[in-house]
């Protein structure tokens, strides 16, 4: 892990000094089987640290961390597997809402979710796709002073449990409207607001969401592309968030296996001793470090082609890394008992959670074309 100043090393150092009890396999399994996948104790003990508030700017309370300080971050809570939300809501959602909000709404919500005591989570998917922002099919009306949502959204991580859901809806009925689109603030207990939990396959937890007549905040309102580029943005981050997690998740992958091999005794030698597993394993170091390397680029840089590319890495590099732990491992790589289990169904997933490999690809090549053009 490539760190670049004393700040950015103790922070790692925090990770890893937490991680060794607060992460262990009794606390991530009862954090998973919690009701929405984050036990509001969990997301204080997050908060006290500081990581929740690193994100966000000083001015609402927050740490105004750059986005190289939130990767390295996720990347260490992904070595730790950690259950919680905190590229879903301490990231993407909050990074929305605090590039969006304007007062009282912003003083409201902002410093609360630094401090840990307010959750707020974003459903950018429609319910027939997820990993591309699309045009909204749900719609809000506005009556007199109250706005009110219909519709449905997909998979949503983090909104179980959330004190606040963000979502776009279309604007119906407002004059000179044609085409606005509007990111609202629906409050958890909302009437009309449904939201149906479902327990991943990697231990995490997403919701699907149906609005009828819900009530809710305006946060913004914009032409649809502008509204888009500004979710895009923010989604972007967390996209560069969400590939240093994984990565994370590759190297305790990496780290496990390397350990086994060197243990793991056949035929009266180590199976490490073997150069065609030492060749193998070290193929796989050098791709992490590559990798690594991108996510740092990116997190300087996250325009939508650096992004994209490193979505296109983070996926091949997430199936090489559990194929790998699998193949070396045998069957006990894939037990539920064994942390490499973990990690491995965390992987599996991870590469579709914010767009999968292919559609990554599509993107870079869509915006290769356009430079050209």
């Amino acid at each position: 892990m490539t760190i670049a100043t004393d700040e950015q090393r103790m922070l790692v150092d925090s990770v890893q000094r937490w991680a060794e009890d607060a992460c262990a396999p009794a606390v991530r399994a009862q954090a998973s089987h919690h009701a929405c996948g984050c036990p509001p104790e969990r997301w204080h003990a997050l908060a006290e640290m500081g990581w929740l508030a690193l994100p966000l700017p000083e001015a609402d309370g927050g740490l105004g961390g750059s986005l190289t300080d939130v990767a390295l971050l996720a990347e260490a809570l992904g070595h730790a597997l950690l259950v919680e939300p905190f590229v879903a809501s301490g990231v993407l959602a909050a990074g929305l809402l605090a590039d969006t909000a304007q007062e009282p709404l912003r003083a409201q919500w902002l410093p609360a979710m630094a401090a840990g005591e307010r959750r707020v989570a974003f459903a950018p998917w429609e319910p027939d796709g997820c990993g591309e922002l699309v045009p909204p099919q749900a719609l809000a009306s506005q009556d007199g002073k109250r706005w009110r949502l219909s519709g449905e959204k997909g998979l949503a991580q983090g909104a179980g449990g959330a004190d606040g859901l963000l979502l776009a809806a279309r604007i119906d009925g407002a004059p000179g409207a044609e085409g606005q689109l509007g990111l609202f603030l629906v409050e958890a207990g909302a009437s009309g607001l449904q939201l149906d939990d479902e327990r991943l396959y990697d231990g995490r937890h997403a919701v699907r969401v149906r609005l009828v007549d819900a009530q809710a905040h305006l946060v913004c309102q914009a032409p649809a592309r502008e509204l888009l580029a500004r979710a895009g943005r923010a989604l972007d981050r967390a996209r560069v968030a969400h590939a240093a997690e994984t990565l994370g998740t590759a190297r305790l992958a990496f780290d496990t296996t390397r350990e086994y091999v060197g243990t793991r005794r056949q035929f009266g030698r180590a199976l490490g001793e073997n150069q065609v597993i030492q060749h193998r394993l070290v193929d796989l170091y050098v791709e992490l470090q590559e990798t690594h390397a991108l996510c740092l680029a990116a997190a300087a840089d996250p325009s939508p082609r650096l992004v994209a590319a490193l979505g296109v890495r983070m996926a091949e590099v997430a199936r090489h890394a559990w194929e790998e732990a699998i193949q070396l491992h045998g069957a006990i790589g894939m037990t539920e008992e064994y942390v490499l289990g973990e990690a491995i169904r965390r992987l599996a997933l991870a590469a579709d959670l914010y767009g999968s490999g292919p559609q990554h690809a599509e993107r870079l090549a869509a915006l290769s074309l356009g430079d050209e053009a």
